[in-house]
């Protein structure tokens, strides 16, 4: 009994005051009120009701009879023989009671029969609640966190002393079950301390496994707490903006125009009121007749009915929001009522986390990747920035950091001490085998794992060749030669110029070596030197000359076949030009030098510029005389 007046009525928990001024005042039996707050939040800490049970009667704690009895109220049940002794019945009738909120509820039974006097306990849609008719011990938040807990059944494993604080609270995101506790030892190894899909190889309905380790999800859920815990400290208008939009309601310009509407329709509600008052004077002094008033008193009518109904869907609106704006503010109340979150308690995961739906994860191993989705009491799923990075992450990301450094550390000083020592084995071993040493067991496991290796290594190579793709059988080069760039490929092209400049490179080796082992000959002359010593007068070798001739003669031709195919060859008549181009720059070039050299004093380039004066001087009278011949001969 929590609440008590100060007479005594036939109610067996009531007591009234004597005074009639008081006598609807409640007052909170706060010995009792203290177990069952207590009894509420044995239930967030995460024990069962059998372990609540256990533990009030292990202090002594008096059951409720034996606690109305000596505080002098009348007892319904009074053959118990223990007064201590605490049941599931007892605590889940006190975990269930809708009082603890302050709700007065009447009507939880109701009489079928008034004849035979049977009654029947009532639906809740058929109860009435009075909110707020007496006071208060457990506050809305405890008291639903508490309902959710209960509605899951719990079972202690065999090798635990109590359920997982995590049952119940996992969905599976596929087919929305929720998720069972495994607990079992592994071929005798290790514990497989994990969730599944309850529905997971089911007869009916089969889903897919849904893995995922204890362990590793409550540190994903300590890390979820953490980053909303912390963002909701040092962002709190970022993070209402959050909600609000997340949750997909109307933002304060919206609000404002819900307030304005009902304005608005309040206005014309009245209006409306003092119309039809006018429209019945009028119709009673006959100044408006039956037909138009019934019609003009229904068009007023429907129009009342229309904003009614617009008022209460916007005042509807209004309502909603204020509650979600509550919510959230609890929210951040509790996010700031907790400081230390290096630990995973019971009552933070109970108070913080609504459910966790939990998805198919993808690859093994280090590489398995698998999400999960946490719904917050009070805000429901929300997912804090990406790009936001608490101190506590930055923490635990250097402690993994240096945890793995130490571990790949000693992992290497292992792996090179294991590979000292199969060294010295091998070296061992293959000592005995040079000796022969070895028994015949010895030789015959040698004899096998050489075998197997060359087994193993065929079949990597056959392996390797199977899966790269079959290669086209390569044309020969003497084909290639043959076909000499026709129907060639870049690759067969490349691989015939290739094979052509080795051959050269071999040939002048070749001629290199055979030179080497043949006499030196004479150093010959050049063709320019040779016709440098023509225009100097000086003698020639009958060879020299022969060479010299043989090279102009070609250079005449060469010019001449040029000049016949440039007449008809815009091609040739193109190279033609540019022949002489460059002949007449290499000639203005020379002379430039040799005026240079000349004025500078050098014997030989004053002695050609000498002979290029007399030649253009004999060239000139050559030229008159020829005019002069011609003059005569016409």
């Amino acid at each position: 009994m929590l609440w008590h007046r100060e007479y005594t009525r036939e109610s067996s928990h009531l007591r009234v005051s004597e005074r009639p001024e008081n006598k609807q005042r409640w007052i909170i039996d706060e010995e009792a009120a203290a177990v069952v707050r207590r009894i509420f939040q044995m239930v967030m800490d995460g024990q069962s009701v059998n372990g609540i049970a256990r533990t009030l009667r292990a202090e002594q704690i008096p059951i409720p009879s034996e606690h109305w009895k000596r505080i002098g109220c009348p007892v319904r049940a009074n053959s118990y023989r223990d007064p201590y002794a605490w049941s599931a019945t007892t605590l889940g009738y006190i975990l269930k009671r809708p009082e603890y909120l302050g709700r007065k509820v009447l009507g939880k039974t109701v009489c079928e029969n008034y004849k035979t006097k049977s009654t029947r306990r009532t639906m809740p849609e058929e109860q009435f609640v009075f909110e707020g008719a007496v006071p208060a011990i457990i506050d809305e938040e405890t008291w639903h966190n508490v309902q959710r807990l209960r509605e899951t059944k719990r079972r202690t494993p065999k090798r635990s002393n109590a359920p997982n604080r995590l049952t119940g609270l996992l969905y599976c995101a596929d087919c929305g079950a929720k998720l069972t506790h495994h607990n079992s030892l592994v071929q005798g190894k290790y514990i497989d301390d994990a969730f599944t899909c309850s529905r997971y190889r089911a007869p009916m309905e089969d889903c897919t496994i849904h893995y995922v380790a204890t362990q590793k999800l409550e540190a994903a859920i300590l890390s979820a707490i953490q980053r909303i815990s912390w963002y909701v400290r040092n962002n709190e208008q970022e993070f209402v903006q959050r909600v609000r939009k997340a949750s997909s309601l109307r933002q304060e310009e919206a609000v404002k125009d819900c307030r304005k509407q009902i304005v608005q329709a309040k206005k014309r509600h009245a209006e409306l009121d003092g119309l039809v008052k006018k429209l019945y004077e009028a119709n009673a002094t006959g100044k408006l007749p039956d037909k138009h008033f019934s019609r003009l008193l229904a068009e007023y009518d429907e129009e009342q009915a229309a904003l009614e109904a617009s008022m209460t869907e916007w005042q509807g609106l209004l309502d909603n929001w204020n509650a979600d704006r509550v919510r959230m503010t609890e929210f951040i109340d509790l996010a700031k009522r907790y400081t230390d979150f290096s630990e995973l308690t019971t009552p933070i995961l109970n108070e913080f986390i609504e459910k966790i739906v939990v998805h198919e994860g993808n690859g093994r191993g280090k590489q398995r990747r698998q999400r999960l989705d946490f719904y917050f009491n009070f805000i429901g799923a929300f997912e804090v920035p990406a790009d936001i990075v608490t101190p506590m992450e930055q923490e635990e990301e250097r402690r993994q950091q240096e945890e793995q450094a130490e571990k790949e550390e000693r992992s290497q000083v292992l792996a090179q001490v294991r590979y000292e020592r199969y060294k010295q084995e091998r070296r061992e071993f293959t000592a005995r085998k040079r000796a022969g040493l070895l028994t015949p067991e010895e030789q015959a496991e040698e004899e096998r794992r050489l075998e197997r290796n060359r087994a193993y290594q065929q079949k990597q190579r056959d392996k390797k060749k199977a899966s790269q793709p079959e290669k086209p059988r390569k044309r020969s080069l003497k084909e290639l030669a043959k076909l000499d760039g026709a129907d060639l490929t870049p690759e067969e092209a490349e691989r015939l110029a290739a094979h052509r400049q080795k051959k050269a490179e071999q040939h002048k080796a070749w001629r290199d070596r055979q030179k080497s082992a043949q006499p030196p000959k004479p150093q010959q002359r050049t063709l320019k030197e040779l016709a440098r010593c023509a225009e100097a007068g000086l003698p020639l070798t009958l060879e020299e000359a022969e060479r010299l001739e043989a090279h102009r003669n070609r250079k005449k031709a060469a010019l001449q076949d040029l000049k016949a195919r440039a007449e008809t060859d815009p091609v040739a008549a193109a190279e033609l030009a540019q022949q002489r181009a460059q002949q007449s720059e290499a000639v203005k070039k020379s002379r430039q030098k040799m005026y240079a050299d000349a004025a500078a004093g050098d014997p030989e380039a004053q002695a050609r510029y000498e002979r290029m004066l007399a030649a253009r001087r004999e060239n000139y009278h050559r030229k008159k005389q020829a005019e002069a011949e011609a003059a005569q001969v016409s």
